[in-house]
């Protein structure tokens, strides 16, 4: 028996062909759609976001280490940013922590020489979502 995610490769090489046709890329859609039970787009080959079950944290990191990878396209790159905002949102919620804990945590950070100036930005205004 084939392995899934070979199958599933293959067809999203072909959706990124150019010498494909239509009917074809059409069929990749289809396969694509049926294995991974998510609505695949011929735009860029890739498929929904359904991040149901998966750690948050997790999500976030691929999603960054996607930023900073040279084969990722500029467009890709473009969705990865919305996704990744969409996963850092909903992943602020009150999800149990203390907020005093994580309070500190981002003042924590707004003193440390390794965070980008940018991540800082960024924590200032969970410090003032807080308030």
């Amino acid at each position: 028996m084939s392995n899934i995610g070979n199958i599933i490769g293959g067809h999203k090489a072909n959706l990124s062909n150019p010498n494909t046709s239509e009917k074809s890329k059409q069929h990749s859609l289809e396969v694509i759609e049926k294995e991974t039970g998510t609505e695949a787009t011929s735009g860029t080959g890739a498929t929904t976001h359904d991040d149901d079950g998966k750690d948050p944290m997790r999500v976030a990191a691929g999603l960054k280490a996607a930023l900073h990878n040279p084969n990722v396209s500029d467009e890709a790159k473009e969705g990865v940013k919305v996704h990744l905002d969409e996963v850092t949102h909903t992943s602020h919620a009150d999800d149990g922590k203390d907020a005093t804990r994580v309070a500190a945590g981002l003042k924590a950070a707004l003193h440390n020489d390794n965070v980008s100036d940018e991540a800082k930005e960024h924590v200032k205004e969970r410090l003032a979502d807080m308030q």
